[in-house]
């Protein structure tokens, strides 16, 4: 179902943008149904398209101009109507302005779709051809790619499973690689000579560790005894410097 409006170009283009605000406040009315509910009265006389918001409007420009011109025209009807048509933007958080947030979708809610096209093109082309310019789109296409909401919350949906799958797959490769670490991890161990516990090719901060060597704590004990190994040494030395036969000798 398609609502049309053929413009002869004898209105100013904001007479024409008032129109698709009075076909929005019509779709807007409200009835109570058979159940006592509150329904859009245009649902109780048409069948819902089931591509969100409004049924679609369609202007037909008559009035041969030019190119240029009619393109002029259909953007100027487009600029004065846009709060008629333009969808709502959110992301999960609720609404935002668009480009605020990485990802979102297009609420469609409360819009009417409005296309445009010209009385020689549908001549040429006939209406399934690519001669519809949807407001809010960038080019001609086919009505039916024309009436069909882009950037929609169920495309959002999809865009964030697909995240969400290629997030759990990295997170499995990230878990096989450390396994795999901790695998040739445990293949390379040796005992230690010292207290013969395992002993691993890096250390606890991730220095490498020559094969064969003594464990940490081995390597921590050793280290910790090799200053009183050289202080008994000097101490030694001191002793008999002074009670050695030399020592005497220089006294004498």
């Amino acid at each position: 179902m398609l609502f049309v409006e053929v413009d002869n170009h004898t209105e100013p283009a904001a007479v024409v943008a008032a129109k698709i605000d009075r076909y929005q406040r019509f779709f807007g009315r409200q009835v109570k149904s058979d159940h006592g509910r509150d329904v859009p009265l245009w649902s109780t006389l048409w069948d819902d398209s089931g591509r969100g918001g409004f049924p679609p409007v369609a202007l037909v420009f008559t009035k041969d101009v030019g190119a240029q011109a009619r393109m002029n025209r259909i953007k100027a009807v487009r600029d004065l109507s846009r709060a008629c048509w333009q969808p709502r933007w959110e992301n999960p958080r609720g609404w935002s302005p668009k480009d605020t947030e990485d990802d979102g979708w297009w609420d469609f809610a409360g819009t009417v779709p409005v296309i445009a096209t010209h009385l020689d093109q549908l001549r040429t082309h006939g209406p399934h051809g690519p001669v519809w310019w949807r407001f809010g789109h960038s080019d001609w296409q086919p009505i039916t790619e024309a009436l069909t909401n882009t950037g929609t919350e169920d495309e959002y949906r999809a865009r964030e499973e697909q995240r969400s799958v290629e997030r759990d797959a990295q997170e499995e490769r990230r878990r096989q690689e450390r396994e795999e670490e901790l695998s040739r991890r445990e293949a390379d161990k040796w005992p230690c000579p010292s207290c013969g516990g395992p002993v691993y090719p890096g250390d606890a901060s991730g220095a490498p560790v020559a094969t064969g060597s003594p464990c940490t704590a081995c390597r921590t004990l050793t280290d910790s005894q090799q200053p009183a190994t050289t202080e008994r040494a000097v101490t030694a030395a001191e002793a008999a410097e002074t009670n050695g036969i030399l020592a005497r000798l220089r006294r004498g």
